[in-house]
């Protein structure tokens, strides 16, 4: 299998855990990396298919039977993401 060199950055906390993580699998964290990466696009590939979205603003569509709250244009990132969203 042909592979391709990629460079990404990591915040400390994550590359700590990913090295952990390798270290007690006993694995390369390039490998864990590609493993997360073909599982992410798997579940992508699967929500795409079956018509399913992660975007909240698409997954809206219809879901007030054609009439949005009077708010709606102030309010969107309540509606979107919910009230605990960070400004």
């Amino acid at each position: 299998m042909s592979m391709e060199r990629k460079q990404i950055y990591l915040d400390s906390g994550s590359d700590a855990r990913l090295k952990k993580l390798a270290k007690r699998r006993g694995v390369s964290e390039a490998s864990l990396i590609r493993e997360a990466v073909d599982a992410y696009l798997v579940n992508v590939e699967e929500k795409t298919e079956s018509g399913e979205t992660t975007n909240p603003l698409l997954s809206m569509i219809g879901i007030y039977g054609g009439e949005l709250p009077p708010d709606a244009a102030a309010e969107h990132d309540r509606y979107l993401y919910g009230e605990d969203r960070e400004r």
